[in-house]
């Protein structure tokens, strides 16, 4: 027997087997047109890892999989776990109604039995008021459901919903403070936040908090988190989480100690805060982690000797710091390596690198971390050790992955600021500059907070505006 090219083999003491075919290499050959073969083989003998794989594929790639003939021969029990899937990459939940009600036409005999039962699993209040004439004229035309109404507002639709899906986020870029002059007056000024959508090459500004330069953040869905920074010369310890579905902001409890120009990662559900000032040029070697669930923070282990301006990224459940500044007297004193911390037993390792440098990005990728521009250390006769090259041509910029690109934003050399925007994907021969600057008015931009972060697409947030009659329920008669 053959399933599109994965071929099994029939003994009759033994059963039926893959044959000579490693797991490992079916689940790094799976594709649109094989995962059904080889989801019903991960089935018949429980292999976990072809069977998340090959879920994964159909839940990622839905819209187009839902067209297939092979999606029709899905069993119930594969059909709700796709359903019920968070991570489904649909804009509009009308293209999991039509899926369904496409299966449920696909079964004459147990139609009417399983409508309710797979109809429970579309979140149906997720509808907007120009897909909802589809299902309703679906309910005249076919004459055999019946239509359940409810008035909700917007924490009553979103519990009823469950929560979006993931494809009803756009991942856009976070700017967080981008005026970012050290000596700009910022007595007057509003905290400054602003999402560039790669997508349609726009940028949009967000709900802002207070006046802050230098701040470090990361997301975790639709969350941001911004920790530190410092407000009119103050160095600051607070921690604020910005919901971008409410579009709120939320002060969570703060670090031990004010933070900037440090470390700030997610792994595992924590927050941490690594090294960084928190004074001018008052380094640190202190870390600490903020669990999300508990909302509390620890201490983590000391580092081993100060650090400030580091590469930062998490790789493998395991976080980089790569170069960075550990004091400065005439001049910058370089790490020359990368120190990586073990999350699940709090040590520290020291790899030493063959030059120093600092303010750069990283970013973790194709299971590596590129490094991206920052101050180099010059070592040679006419500069002075621990000197900065003035030909490097960026730094303290931001560095984010979005999808499968790296972007730079901004940034600075010895004698100017950057507003240009830049990418560039591996297999690429040279970067690509966007047709849009970060928009600021003076200068350029450097040294400010940069992640990315989902966002609800305009017309599903819209339903949350408001409260409004809803669809709740599509019941069989």
């Amino acid at each position: 027997m053959t399933y599109h090219g994965v071929k099994t083999v029939t003994d009759a003491s033994q059963g039926t087997f893959i044959s000579f075919i490693p797991p490992r290499f079916l689940v790094k050959n799976i594709s649109m047109q094989n995962c059904i073969g080889l989801y019903t083989l991960a089935q018949a003998y429980n292999h976990q890892a072809l069977l998340h794989a090959t879920i994964q594929l159909i839940i990622l790639n839905f819209g187009r999989f839902a067209e297939e003939d092979d999606f029709l021969s899905l069993d119930l029990n594969s059909l709700i776990t796709i359903l019920s899937s968070d991570g489904l990459a649909v804009a509009s939940e009308l293209e999991v109604y039509q899926a369904v009600r496409r299966w449920l036409q696909f079964q004459p005999t147990t139609c009417h039995s399983l409508f309710g039962e797979l109809m429970g699993h579309v979140r149906l209040s997720l509808l907007t008021d120009r897909e909802l004439v589809e299902v309703q004229l679906d309910s005249e035309r076919f004459g055999d459901v019946q239509l359940h109404w409810k008035q909700l507002n917007s924490e009553e639709r979103l519990h009823e919903s469950g929560g979006l899906r993931q494809g009803m986020y756009d991942e856009q870029i976070v700017c967080v403070d981008s005026q970012m002059w050290e000596d700009q007056e910022l007595e007057n000024e509003d905290f400054l936040m602003g999402s560039y959508d790669p997508h349609a090459e726009k940028w949009e500004k967000l709900p802002g908090l207070k006046s802050l330069t230098h701040p470090a953040c990361v997301a975790l869905g639709d969350k941001l988190y911004i920790s530190g920074g410092i407000c009119r010369n103050s160095y600051s310890d607070a921690l604020y989480e910005y919901n971008s579905f409410k579009g709120q902001w939320t002060q969570l409890p703060s670090m031990s100690v004010p933070r900037a120009t440090h470390g700030f990662l997610i792994c595992n559900q924590r927050l941490y805060a690594i090294g960084g000032w928190c004074g001018f040029h008052e380094f640190l070697n202190s870390a600490e982690c903020f669990d999300l669930a508990e909302q509390i923070w620890s201490p983590i282990s000391t580092m081993p000797f100060v650090l400030s301006r580091s590469a930062s990224t998490v790789l493998k459940k395991k976080l980089y710091l790569l170069g960075g500044a550990t004091g400065l007297t005439a001049y910058w004193q370089f790490h020359r390596g990368l120190l990586i911390y073990e999350v699940s037993s709090d040590t520290w390792t020291q790899v030493s690198l063959g030059n120093g440098f600092f303010s750069a990005g990283a970013v973790a990728m194709n299971n590596g971390i590129y490094v991206i521009g920052g101050y180099a250390e010059k070592r040679t006769r006419e500069w002075a050790e621990g000197g900065l090259m003035p030909e490097n041509p960026i730094a303290n910029a931001a560095v984010v992955l979005w999808e499968k690109r790296i972007y730079v934003l901004g940034g600075e050399n010895l004698t100017q600021c950057y507003k240009t925007i830049y990418y560039w994907e591996p297999g690429q021969p040279r970067w690509s500059k966007c047709p849009e600057d970060i928009p600021v008015s003076n200068e350029g931009a450097s040294g400010f907070g940069c992640t990315t972060l989902k966002i609800p697409k305009k017309e599903i947030l819209a339903l949350f505006q408001k409260t409004s009659v809803a669809l709740i329920a599509v019941i069989g008669k």
